[in-house]
């Protein structure tokens, strides 16, 4: 497969799709991306929790903690020690 400029749809700026690239995609029946790297990881990076921390406590020994998750989140948050206890 040889390499190919494709053009943005979100914005704008040509990419390049190497050949690894598109055999890559052929090999996994999947299309070629229409968006550029930045904007394919901005759009991955949207997922995340974002980077603020908030003080909680552990659901389990309601030990002081900071945590990625709001205050309102529906999940359990442990604190390590607990979390490790959980899991195992």
């Amino acid at each position: 497969m040889a390499e190919s400029i494709k053009k943005c749809k979100k914005c704008g700026k040509n990419f390049l799709i190497i050949a690894q690239e598109a055999e890559f995609y052929k090999k996994k029946d999947l299309p070629d991306p229409c968006n550029c790297p930045d904007c394919r990881r901005e759009a991955r990076l949207s997922f995340k929790n974002p980077r603020k921390l908030h003080k909680s406590t552990c659901a389990k020994c309601k030990e002081a903690i900071i945590t990625t998750y709001a205050p309102e989140t529906p999940y359990k948050i442990y604190c390590q020690k607990c979390y490790w206890q959980e899991m195992h």
